[in-house]
Parts: C-alpha cells; structure tokens; sequence
C-alpha cells in the first residue's frame, strides 16, 4: 500500500472578512464530506469562495500528518496481500483502513486491517497499532472481535480479524432509536463482553457505538482496541485526553487518567444505552471542544424526554451510567449488565441510594442557565425576607424588590424551556445552545436565546438598583458580574452586545434614578467594565483556536 501526498495549501487571503465560525464550519462539512453543506454556506457567503482552495489543502495535510492518508485506489481490487486476498475496502478510522479478504488456502473470509501511512507511519503510531493487535489477540469471546493474525510485510503492518458482515451500530441509529427492550438486551450483551475485557485485565477506554459491530441477525460484536489498556500496558501521561468526546467519560475528558478504571467503560456503556434509546448521543456540540464541555459540566436530558416509550426505571439505569462522579456510577459492568436484564425479566432494578443534593445537582447541571440564576435569585429573595423579618417597617419598601426578583426568575426559566427540545422530539429535538457553552457555535437559534436571556439580566437589575437607591453604592458593581457571565459563551459578540447594554444601563441609572450622581465613581465602573470585557475577550481568544482545530 502507498500513500498520496497531498498538494500543499495554497495562501489564503490576506484579510478574511469572515468569522472564524463560517470557515470552521466549512471545514468540518468538508472533514465530513457533506457536499450540501458546503455549497449552502459557499452560497450563504460568497466571500468563503477564495477559502475553499486553502481549506481543502490544510484538510489533506493534516490527514497525512495524522497518517490518514489515501489507500491505493478501488480500482487495484481484488488484489493478493501475502496469504489474503483483498476483496474490498470496508472502512477506515483515525489508525487503519480495512479491507474485507479471503484467505487464499482456507477459503475464509476475513478482515484485514492495515495501519494508515503505511510505511510513513511514525513509530508510535506502529506502536498502538501492535499493541492494539495484541490486547485483542488475548481475548476469547463470543462478542469481541478477535484477531487470528497480524504481521509486517515490507513495512506495512496488517491484522486479520473476525469478519462481521454488517454495519455498526451508530449508522443503524442514524435511523432513529431502536425498540425499548431491543436497545436493552443489546446493551446486556456488549455489557457481558465489557465485563470479560475487565476481568482479563483490559480496559478498552473507546466504548461507543460506532465500536460495535451488527451482524445480519442483529447481534452485536464489540471491537476496536486502538485505545485499550492492560496491566502491563505502559501508563500514558496526565493531562492526555484519549478517546471520542461524545461518550469519553469525565475523567477521561478531563485527562485524569489515573482515575480511569472500569467504571469509566461503564460510561460508556452508558452512552451506548442512551443513544440506542433515543437515536441520539447524550452530549453532541458542534465541535469536540463543545461536546468535552458539556461531558464535564452538563448533565443529559433524560432518554424518556426525546423517546416517552422509555420507562422511568430505564432513565434511572442510563443516568446512573452517566454520573459524572464515578462513584456514583455501576461499580461494573457485569452490575449494569445484571440491572438491565432484572429489568427485561421482571420489570425492576436494583435500589440506588440517590440522595437530595445529588438529584438538585444534576437539575442545576442539566439547565445551568435558569438554575443558577435561580439559586443567586432564591439567596437574594431570602436575604430581603429576613431583612423583613427583622424590621416589618421595610416591608412595604422591599415588596416591589420581591415581585421583581420573583419575575427575574420566572423569565430564566422562560429562556431556558425555550432552549430545551420539546418532550418525544426525538432526534429532531437537539437542545438550542442556549446555556453555557453554546451560542458561538453558529446555532443562530440557541444565540439569540442566550443574548435574551443575559439582556434580561441587564434589565432587571437596573431595574431593581433604581428601586432600592442603589446607582452609587456597591450593588453596581454587578454590572462587570453581567459581562463576565456573557463570557460563558465563548462568543466575543454576545460579550461586547452585553457590554454595551450595561454601560448604557448604567448611564441610564445615573440619569434617570432619584439623587445626585457622582460621576467619577460612575466613570470608574465603567471603565472596569471596559476592563473586564477586554480580559473576557482575550480568554475567549485563547479558547478559539483548540475550539477551531478540533471541529
């Protein structure tokens, strides 16, 4: 096999008048080769057209310097590679293209796996590569894949394997989600396999749908060891972050790798089951930075929200695999795969000690933008109500701070339905990126939601310091609190939208509100939210560029 180098990328213009978010979004339809998208947004912006030549050379480049390159066209199949002949190409993946092929002596048919750049490939590429071979070689189940030989012919390293004659499990969902009890007695019997990788001292890390294979009968085969570890397998560094962003564990996305064990494949099990459920994957951004966020800071909406055919028992089960504490998860797979089948028997699961903080916790992390203004609102509302308390003479000064604050509350939680997919939407019903991190993905829906939704606070607040006298004193200084929180964002638009709100808010405060105005503690303020604008902009600036190079 041999590699096409690709051409080098040609020069791109000298001055882009494009966001950044046009050209990455060009440049993931091209990784993905969605011919459609790319010609609407050439359309929807015709200054991309003098990008395409660039982009597509960076594209090619990276691929090779990934040691994705080409595979020697179709057309020299079938062709004989040592004992195998090669009949035609299955796929390919970030180490290897395979092929399926038959056994010249035997007459079996097989897959054969080849590594990617051939012999360009670098050596610790050559390296995962063998030692993905060999994990595999050590397992003997009815639903692992297995590896019967492998070997180096003139450079170029090759596996043969089990051939299932069949797609995998992710393309089969693009579809929609499988029935209930179908979705659970496959997740019983990947969980079965994943329980005898553990007890052979293997943790496979990749546990996704796309790594398990369906044959014409429908039964699952689990494969890809490109990322598994054993217990003699080298540790790789903290801080490396190994796997695909949408079912990777917390640990795993945060790089704490000494924590990863077999709860984290219970994780991934986990997304495997919810997606099954509902047709789509817990957590999706737009690109892997997004997605990694939302691994670590969000919390799912439950399966029985995009599929009501899913039974309350069942949401339990997948949201346990999908704690973010792995304590709190299944202690391993051969529990979940024992839960699930109490379930498909008898209707029942065993009992999970969840306690009150956990349940409001994951509520907070699952609609962060309305739950926390909730809390800071409720601590506010409670702090008034003892200020009552101790002086009943306030209370007639406090009751329009009350119903504002009441109807603050009311509005975030407004914002935040809008975002959320209405209940049985299914596939169709994605989450608009309203909360954090979200509207600088280019979803134009979910950004006017979240400048809604921030402008409200700039409203309510200036509305509530004007009630309380409060344009001179220290309760302003929620104004630069305002800009920081648009930052959560990530969109450099929304920051300085926002800026520009409280600094006109502010001067209307100074002007409209009862007393005299001291302007140079005005002035003041406002330049510390100029100041705290800028440091948001510049930290969003920072995050752009791994936000760009992983879409």
């Amino acid at each position: 096999m041999r590699d096409i180098p690709p051409s080098p990328p040609q020069a791109p213009p000298e001055e882009p008048d494009l966001p950044a978010e046009i050209l990455d979004g060009y440049l993931s339809a091209l990784q993905k080769g969605d011919q459609a998208a790319e010609a609407e947004l050439l359309a929807a912006h015709p200054a991309l057209g003098p990008w395409t030549a660039c982009l597509r050379g960076l594209d090619g480049l990276a691929a090779a310097i990934a040691g994705e390159g080409e595979a020697e066209p179709a057309a020299a199949l079938p062709r004989v590679f040592g004992p195998y002949e090669l009949l035609a190409e299955l796929g390919r993946g970030g180490m290897g293209v395979v092929y399926r092929a038959r056994h010249v002596s035997l007459g079996r048919d097989v897959a054969v796996k080849f590594l990617a750049g051939g012999v360009c490939a670098s050596g610790e590429q050559r390296r995962r590569f063998l030692a993905e071979a060999r994990l595999a070689a050590r397992i003997r189940h009815p639903r692992i894949v297995s590896i019967h030989d492998a070997g180096d012919r003139d450079g170029q390293l090759w596996c043969a394997m089990d051939l299932v004659d069949g797609d995998d499990l992710a393309a089969l969902l693009r579809d929609g989600p499988l029935p209930v009890a179908e979705a659970v007695h496959l997740v019983v019997e990947v969980a079965r396999a994943v329980h005898h990788l553990h007890t052979s001292g293997i943790l496979h890390r990749d546990v996704k749908s796309s790594n398990i294979l369906l044959d014409a009968s429908g039964t699952p085969y689990l494969t890809d060891f490109g990322l598994a570890r054993g217990d003699d397998g080298d540790a790789t560094m903290t801080g490396t972050v190994l796997g695909t962003p949408a079912s990777m564990s917390p640990e795993q996305a945060a790089g704490r790798v000494r924590e990863i064990d077999a709860r984290s494949d219970v994780y991934g099990l986990g997304t495997v089951l919810y997606e099954a459920l509902c047709g789509t994957p817990p957590f999706g951004g737009t690109s892997a930075i997004d997605t990694l966020l939302d691994v670590l800071e969000r919390e799912p909406l439950p399966p029985s929200h995009h599929n009501p055919a899913v039974p309350p028992l069942l949401d339990r089960v997948c949201l346990r695999c999908l704690e973010k504490a792995p304590s709190r998860r299944p202690a391993t797979a051969a529990a979940l795969a024992d839960d699930l089948e109490s379930w498909l028997a008898e209707g029942r699961i065993a009992p999970w000690n969840d306690s009150l903080a956990n349940r409001i916790g994951r509520l907070i992390r699952r609609y962060p933008a309305a739950g926390f203004r909730l809390l800071g609102i409720a601590g506010t509302m409670a702090i008034v109500l003892l200020r009552c308390l101790a002086n009943p003479e306030t209370v007639g000064f406090y009751l329009p701070v009350l119903f504002g604050l009441a109807l603050w509350g009311a509005l975030a939680v407004f914002w935040e339905a809008l975002g959320t997919p209405r209940r049985g939407a299914g596939m169709a019903g994605r989450r608009l990126r309203l909360s954090p991190v979200a509207a600088g993905t280019g979803v134009a829906a979910g950004t006017w939601l979240a400048a809604a939704l921030v402008l409200t606070d700039v409203i309510f607040v200036t509305g509530l310091l004007a009630l309380v006298d409060g344009k001179s004193g220290p309760l302003v200084a929620v104004y630069p609190l305002l800009v920081t929180a648009a930052g959560l964002w990530l969109d450099r638009r929304l920051v300085r939208v926002v800026t520009c709100a409280c600094l006109a808010a502010h001067l209307t405060l100074q002007i409209a509100a009862p007393g005299p105005v001291v302007w140079h503690v005005a002035l003041i303020l406002d330049v510390l939210m100029l100041c705290t604008a800028a440091n948001t902009d510049f930290q969003i600036g920072r995050i752009r560029l791994p936000r760009a190079a992983t879409r």
